[in-house]
């Protein structure tokens, strides 16, 4: 049997054909099948960036080597970079060392305040900077070599949010899957109305007990005018 990937076109007829069942099949199917789509992030995150303040602060979560960090801090009085994997936040100090107003913060964002287990990928050794994207607090997430348990601290983002006293104009949120609990609580806390744009990549994919929960957070966001959120960054 071929081991050659199913073409694309095959592959979303595929999809939207199962995205019509009911339950986890189809969910599955609905989120396989946005991931084909061609994502619209880069220009509506291009367009927040550019209506960024000087008075303003940007958030990176999940800065990894800080592709992202940079061009907010080009825009921002303040960008707070959160990475809590020791390596990879190293290596976002290095990155960002000549930038003034860059805050490298070496911990998880959450929705509570506490010390968590962080795993790597595979091959995390190899590849760190490849594997680095991978790092992730769910010990069921497809990456996750279980052997390379690390214990880091986690902030409260929500309460991190709430205590800053400038706006946020950006809130870029890439946490491998810790994106659902925070936004659940986010949702209904005072805190949302301090941020204007939200970019989330969503995990459920590889984490399959965040499949429901993610959906029902695409429901809750969609009528939301302020803050933006989009929940297909990638």
């Amino acid at each position: 049997m071929s081991n050659l990937p199913i073409p694309t076109p095959v592959r979303r007829l595929k999809h939207a054909a199962f995205s019509l069942l009911p339950g986890r099949i189809g969910l599955r199917n609905r989120a396989c099948l946005r991931r084909l789509r061609p994502s619209v992030s880069p220009n509506a995150f291009r367009q927040a960036l550019e209506r960024v303040t000087p008075e303003s602060v940007c958030l990176d979560c999940g800065a990894n080597l800080g592709l992202y960090t940079r061009p907010l801090a080009e825009r921002a009085a303040k960008v707070y970079a959160f990475e809590p994997d020791p390596w990879t936040a190293a290596r976002l100090r290095e990155n960002t060392a000549d930038l003034g107003n860059v805050e490298v913060i070496e911990a998880a964002v959450g929705a509570s305040e506490a010390t968590i287990a962080l795993y790597r990928a595979h091959g995390f050794e190899a590849d760190p900077e490849g594997g680095s994207v991978s790092t992730t607090a769910f010990a069921e997430a497809a990456t996750t070599d279980l052997t390379t348990r690390i214990e880091v601290p986690q902030i409260d983002l929500i309460g991190f949010i709430a205590g800053l006293e400038a706006q946020v104009s950006i809130l870029k949120l890439d946490v491998e899957g810790a994106e659902v609990e925070i936004l659940e609580r986010l949702l209904d806390h005072a805190a949302l109305a301090k941020l204007d744009h939200v970019f989330v990549e969503t995990h459920e994919l590889h984490i399959p007990p965040l499949l429901e929960r993610t959906e029902a957070l695409r429901q809750r966001t969609a009528g939301l005018d302020r803050p933006h959120i989009d929940l297909d960054w990638r």
